[in-house]
């Protein structure tokens, strides 16, 4: 089976459930065989094309799509989903390694 990536891009500016949010998702992460690869909440750049540069930025490693959609959709990652939703907006892109 080969690895999938997720990058997650996060745009707003109330960042105060993000403690939270850091607390409590990697281990749901990891449950589902995920791990940050890369995370970001520095200055975002786009030397080319027109995307709004965002907030933040999360780079993710599953063992499939299918663990990322498991991931995304799990009873246990939706309080949080909840959470960030409430204050940001997320791009989210999927793709094989």
């Amino acid at each position: 089976m080969m690895a999938a990536h997720m990058v997650a891009m996060l745009y707003g500016s109330d960042f105060s459930w993000m403690p939270e949010y850091a607390a409590n998702v990697p281990q749901i992460i990891a449950h589902y065989g995920g791990s940050y690869t890369l995370k970001s909440a520095g200055q975002v750049e786009v030397p080319e094309g027109t995307i709004e540069p965002p907030a933040g930025v999360g780079v993710f490693t599953f063992p499939s799509r299918q663990a990322i959609h498991d991931f995304l959709n799990s009873a246990e990652y939706r309080p949080y989903l909840e959470l960030r939703n409430r204050f940001s907006r997320t791009e989210i892109l999927i793709f094989d390694a």
